[in-house]
């Protein structure tokens, strides 16, 4: 079902992962079994709706070009290297996943027939893939496959398993029993609340096996695909093409190719998508944009709507000041978050608030504004330095204990909207005496400076960072984001593989790790309530809001629905198309 022009969605309460929302199809043969029979006018307008319809026919073959303000770093997405979205981008064209993430947020048997069975004691989850599941080679898409993804996400390789963005619910698997080639059971240790979120992309056992996994995939894709297209080539710099999967297991694919063009400056996508230079886009909403495309209705269709990306800053707290409690208190004191949202949000989406909970979002039943104890106050954040023995310099700027509070804010540069959100940030700070310098990087190389002190010998090349997260329908990715193992350890913990902050606390990682093994939904949700309390009082993070996210494409496509997680918009690829 097409959505109209403009259309502004309002996302459904968001669902742990262990429940699933059926959500009733558009379907015009219910709605004229609704309408009286003796309504002649009535049947007569569903009669020329459907010769609309019908003129309006998919035609196959054809090429959308999709611009992007980001560019991948690598092509695999199970690395640190290629954990961003725009990577995901091209994985969901081509590693086929159990279950995929609807628009509305619920959980769709994609690669397994139906779904999957589970039992509590012991926790064990049974997939039964699709019999006509298979690779584009003609390999049969097998139960080896599952258990070649398995091995490599939990390999004994140090340098491998040191690069594994994740292992988030695949630690958990203690065996596992095939019947058949199709069908595997995993047993685990212990619940797994998000179970469906893992097995989310399937790797090639018969293409992989032996292959050394941190650079195989770097900068080009095998030659092979479980999903509706296939990798071709990588420009690196300027665009990547994948190419229709003529073999695709799960039905005909209309499109001869999908083409990622990468433009770093959001304002160039536009002028790009507006002068039909490009057939599609899903550019983070800047204050202009939709006024923009509203100009361009006669060709373009867009939808706008929140679902769970949220736009935050990082402290790295090995960084000195950084590293109290206090200063970063003072900062989120010091950010005047209302603003943010009323300048530069409410243009695009006039209902937007201030996020006050990293876990779940502000559309969401299981939310609680813990952050809003540090809602905008100039004066408290000067009070709170003087009161742990600050004192401003000849300059106005803050000292404490010979640190001076001079601090460097990075985001990704181009992205107009983030440029202005780190004007807004700098001069509030500075009416508190804390001073910030702009220090931005372009597009996805500004990620590149983001890493654990492992990966980049001690204190990461950051300060502050102002970027979003893109959610599931779970929290349980902050486990990993947010989480440290080794508290005994006499050299301190170790932080976990996303945790760029390097925030170590144990009694939030005891928390998190408990919520991710709890499948009840309201003690899930209150577990997570708890992390995000701790999260509030240590302020690690702040979060400044839930992040519109928006995608327009060509009036003349058929088939783009939004869909605002890390499943990405093109989940449903294989449906687009021209319209004849």
């Amino acid at each position: 079902m097409r959505s109209p022009l403009g259309r502004r969605l309002r996302w459904p309460l968001m669902l742990t992962a262990s429940l699933a929302l059926v959500i009733a199809a558009c379907a015009p043969d219910e709605d004229v079994e609704d309408e009286p029979e003796d309504d002649v006018e009535e049947v007569e307008d569903v009669d020329e709706e459907e010769e609309e319809e019908e003129e309006a026919a998919p035609a196959e073959g054809g090429t959308v070009l999709f611009g992007d303000e980001q560019e991948p770093t690598v092509l695999n997405s199970f690395i640190l290297d290629g954990n961003s979205l725009v990577t995901s981008k091209v994985a969901t064209n081509v590693w086929p996943g159990s279950y995929v993430i609807q628009p509305d947020l619920s959980m769709e048997p994609y690669l397994i027939d139906g779904e999957a069975e589970i039992t509590e004691d012991p926790f064990t989850v049974t997939y039964t893939i699709r019999d006509e599941a298979e690779w584009s080679d003609g390999t049969p898409i097998t139960v080896d496959d599952y258990i070649f993804t398995l091995e490599t996400m939990m390999t004994d390789d140090e340098e491998t398993a040191a690069q594994i963005t994740s292992t988030a619910g695949y630690e958990l698997i203690t065996d596992y029993e095939t019947d058949g080639d199709k069908t595997i059971t995993f047993t685990y240790e212990e619940p797994y609340a998000p179970w469906q979120l893992i097995f989310n992309e399937i790797l090639p056992a018969h293409v992989l096996e032996g292959e050394d996994f941190l650079t195989v995939m770097n900068d080009e894709l095998p030659d092979i695909s479980g999903g509706p297209f296939i990798f071709d080539s990588w420009d690196q710099g300027t665009q990547l093409r994948l190419v229709r999967n003529e073999d695709y297991w799960g039905g005909d694919v209309a499109l001869d190719e999908i083409v990622m063009r990468y433009v770093p400056d959001t304002t160039t996508l536009t002028q790009q998508m507006v002068g039909a230079e490009l057939d599609m886009y899903d550019p983070q909403p800047q204050i202009e944009l939709v006024d923009q495309l509203d100009g361009a209705s006669d060709r373009i269709e867009y939808e706008v709507g929140l679902g769970p990306v949220w736009e935050h800053i990082d402290f790295n707290t090995l960084v000195d000041g950084l590293d109290r409690d206090y200063v970063r208190q003072a900062i989120a004191l010091g950010i005047n978050r209302e603003q943010i949202v009323e300048t530069l949000i409410h243009p695009v989406d006039p209902d937007a608030v201030v996020l006050e909970n990293p876990f779940w979002m502000a559309n969401t039943e299981q939310y609680e504004p813990h952050y809003d104890q540090w809602s905008h106050d100039p004066q408290a954040a000067q009070d709170l330095l003087e009161d742990n023995g600050c004192a401003p310099g000849d300059d106005g700027i803050y000292v404490c204990d010979d640190v001076r509070l001079s601090f460097r804010i990075g985001t990704t540069g181009g992205n107009e909207r983030r440029e202005l959100a780190q004007q807004l940030i700098q001069s509030d700070l500075a009416q508190v005496g804390i001073e910030i310098e702009i220090d931005n990087d372009e597009g996805a190389t500004f990620f590149e400076r983001l890493n654990t002190p492992e990966n980049c010998d001690g204190v990461c090349d950051y300060d502050i960072a102002m970027f979003a997260w893109v959610g599931s329908p779970n929290p349980v990715g902050n486990a990993n984001i947010y989480g440290c193992d080794d508290f005994d350890d006499p050299d301190g913990p170790t932080v976990r593989a996303q945790n760029w902050t390097v925030f170590c606390d144990e009694e939030l990682t005891e928390i998190m790790d408990e919520a991710n093994a709890t499948v009840d939904p309201d003690e899930n949700a209150r577990l997570w309530n708890e992390a995000s309390q701790i999260m509030a009082d240590n302020v690690p993070v702040v979060p400044l809001f839930q992040q519109p996210q928006l995608l327009a494409w060509s009036n003349d496509i058929s088939g783009p629905q939004l869909n605002a997680t890390n499943q990405t918009q093109f989940w449903n690829s294989q449906d687009w198309a021209y319209v004849e």
